[in-house]
């Protein structure tokens, strides 16, 4: 019954109620992981499946996707305690000079949907900012929306050759100004995905096993 709480508050952007079913849940000693997974995660599958159906918009999305990282937030330390596996977290933003930010927005509600932590870096990020975002980071998101984007996120993964964190940091490049052969060759990328779902499932090969 928590778990179905959880995920109908986060549905219907209740945040009072996803916090105290949330609290309720651990105290009663169920496993912040299953809350993540069962619960908190639920929702966000049901909110995008509201957005599918064109009863929900973006801002329901992305008010959806606040209270579901803010709650990961507060209970991600009790995870790390139950698991030796960390939490997946990555970064993703607009790079220099791209602000057309709808399809980046999807991207990361749908990871989160998925139990995996996106920062939203914003839009026109500067080269900087996504280096920054690197040391914490195990993936960064590059959206690219038009051509001179393709330069500017190349530019982002020499910068973290340059500061020693590209081998820790895996790169995945979308947006409507890149291709697959762009994203791996002009940009430096580690893979491309051509829609939300694609760059779900890739982040999961790189970092999901049967624990997680």
């Amino acid at each position: 019954m928590d778990m179905e709480t959880i995920a109908q508050a986060l549905l219907k952007m209740d945040e009072k109620t996803a916090r105290e079913s949330t609290q309720d849940a651990l105290a009663r000693g169920v496993p912040a992981k299953d809350i993540v997974i069962e619960g908190l995660s639920r929702g966000m599958e049901m909110v995008g499946e509201r957005y599918a159906k064109k009863e929900y918009f973006v801002p329901d999305m992305l008010k959806a996707s606040r209270i579901f990282n803010d709650i990961l937030k507060e209970i991600e330390p009790l995870i790390r305690k139950e698991t030796s596996v960390p939490i997946v977290r990555g970064a993703i933003g607009l790079v220099k000079g791209n602000t057309q930010d709808n399809g980046k927005n999807i991207v990361r509600i749908m990871l989160e949907a998925n139990g995996i932590a996106a920062e939203d870096l914003g839009r026109s990020v500067p080269c900087e900012k996504f280096v920054e975002a690197a040391r914490s980071a195990d993936f960064l998101g590059l959206s690219v929306m038009t051509s001179s984007g393709v330069t500017e996120a190349g530019k982002v993964v020499r910068a973290l050759e340059e500061q020693g964190l590209r081998d820790r940091v895996k790169v995945i490049a979308g947006g409507a100004a890149v291709n697959a052969e762009k994203a791996i060759t002009a940009i430096g990328a580690d893979a491309y995905a051509s829609d939300a779902i694609q760059a779900v499932t890739i982040i999961k090969q790189w970092f999901y096993t049967p624990e997680r």
